[in-house]
């Protein structure tokens, strides 16, 4: 089968690894060429993708469009919080759907994911305007306490004066119109699956609190889904570059077996009371991102007290226990590098030793890496990391989670043993090098300056115990900092696509 992917932008969670996955599910994956995408301050090329795409369908009749609109919208899920297009040329830009999904004989699949704006909690402008850098917490602040006035809380009144007297006009001004802007741009797609132009429907939140102007979107986004009976076509939760591996594993899900919602899974939370640790960068508990991530990539969670078949695999979640750790210390928060993890690694350990299937692990003890301790102990069990059928342990719960159970359910679409899979390995791999050694181990001795002679020395060791821990090597590795900076970091293998390298550095 086919698929056309259109990734958020080039990074390589969003660009490369969707398209490592597909290949575990077999699938061909058809993306356009990186060249076309955007950069941490440059906009992907909105006119180049659209013709890519309308020349792919019409040259290789594909089975489904997964397409990440921010790309298509705004040129890029940064530039959408960035970009001062008007609302016109957004609904026009996104029109085009319309078009695509007419296929002679009946319609061509679309499974969309769209952003909802996200609101940081910081004075960082590296992916926002540059106002944020003077006033991000202000405008922060500022949104919560619309939202909840919004709902109904008078008292904020009073703060809420307070805090605009704090902020530029124009700036709340400029801020407001993006935000209404994007809105309405999600209101249409929701007018899109009430008309049948998209199959599936999936808006994400990233960097969320509790309150703010985004979870009031959300809350009058829903209400739309539900005023239209929608709810089974549109789902809305915390994530978002993990999105377009979730839309993959859903379609495969859809495809092979329409009649029944999917594979089945145990879940098991280390410590047992893991599910009620709160998530980063998420506002709810890790429970809730699990359920969300579940439901989004079509799993049916059954309770071992009422199993009639066994489970296709079980996903443990390792957690902190009472709270989540941080790899990334920002200014003016808790230092959360270091978190005693043991009881978490003791049950994970028992888990894996006990289990009777494909086991997914979603490592979400930390945020924006893996538990290196847990790491470490499991390279020494290679036995153990031989029944994975999926790991992953970056940025925040909800990107963990979703990638990891995606790529659980491209070995189950795959049908082959987890052993077995060379695709598999490879993305084990990746997310291993990636995750435990670039993430929690490497990452934090470069000083916030790309240096790439130190990345490869520092690098080397990591990568020789995962490949013995895993039995395998690539045939060629690439290391790079694809965005110029130490945040996240190329794991590039070869690439049998003729969509861009996967592998390449500066």
């Amino acid at each position: 089968m086919r698929a056309v992917l259109l990734p958020l932008d080039d990074r390589p969670v969003t660009y490369g690894f969707p398209q490592l996955i597909a290949r575990v599910a077999g699938v061909e994956a058809l993306v356009p060429p990186r060249s076309l995408f955007g950069s941490l301050n440059t906009a992907a090329d909105i006119e180049g993708i659209t013709e890519w795409i309308q020349n792919t369908i019409q040259k290789t009749n594909p089975d489904v469009l997964l397409l990440c609109l921010d790309t298509l919208a705004y040129g890029g899920l940064i530039n959408s919080r960035r970009s001062t297009d008007s609302a016109k040329m957004v609904q026009d830009r996104i029109a085009v759907l319309q078009n695509w999904q007419k296929k002679p004989g009946g319609k061509l699949p679309i499974y969309v994911q769209a952003s909802i704006m996200r609101i940081s909690d910081n004075y960082d402008a590296t992916e926002e305007k540059a106002y944020w850098a003077r006033y991000g917490r202000e405008i922060y602040a500022w949104s919560s306490q619309m939202h909840r006035l919004a709902k109904g809380d008078s008292l904020v009144s009073g703060s809420l004066a307070a805090s605009e007297a704090r902020i530029p006009a124009e700036i709340r001004q400029d801020y407001q119109q993006t935000r209404v802007r994007n809105f309405q741009a999600n209101q249409k797609l929701i007018e899109f699956v009430q008309q049948g132009v998209i199959s599936r429907l999936t808006f994400s939140l990233d960097d969320s609190g509790p309150t703010g102007l985004n979870m009031l979107e959300k809350e009058r986004l829903v209400s739309m889904v539900q005023q239209g009976n929608l709810q089974k076509k549109v789902a809305t939760y915390a994530g978002a570059d993990e999105v377009l591996c979730a839309l993959l594993a859903r379609w495969l899900v859809d495809s092979k077996n329409p009649s029944r919602t999917g594979p089945t899974a145990l879940v098991r939370y280390s410590p047992e009371d893991g599910a009620n640790c709160p998530s980063r960068y998420e506002g709810q508990n890790i429970g809730d991102t699990i359920t969300s991530q579940m439901q989004a990539c079509g799993i049916d969670v059954q309770k071992e007290d009422d199993r009639p078949n066994p489970v296709d695999f079980m996903v443990i979640v390792h957690t902190g226990g009472d709270a989540q750790g941080d790899h990334i210390q920002l200014p003016g928060h808790s230092d959360l590098r270091r978190m005693d993890t043991s009881k978490s690694i003791k049950r994970t350990i028992e888990l894996l030793e006990e289990a009777q299937h494909p086991c997914v692990l979603c490592d979400v003890a930390y945020a924006n890496g893996a538990d290196p301790e847990l790491i470490e102990t499991l390279l020494q069990r290679p036995e153990l990391l031989a029944k994975l059928s999926a790991y992953s342990g970056w940025n925040t719960t909800g990107n963990s989670t979703g990638s990891a159970l995606a790529l659980a359910v491209a070995q189950w679409y795959s049908g082959t043993a987890c052993d077995t899979n060379a695709n598999l390995k490879a993305c084990l791999y990746v997310r291993l090098a990636d995750d435990y050694a670039y993430q929690s181990r490497v990452r934090s001795t470069l000083n916030s300056a790309p240096s790439y002679e130190t990345l490869r020395d520092n690098m080397k060791p990591y990568l020789e115990r995962i490949s013995q821990a895993l039995s395998y090597k690539p045939d060629s590795l690439t290391l790079g900092f694809p965005w110029n900076r130490t945040f996240e970091v190329e794991i590039g293998l070869p690439s049998d696509t003729n969509s861009g390298s996967l592998s390449y550095a500066k």
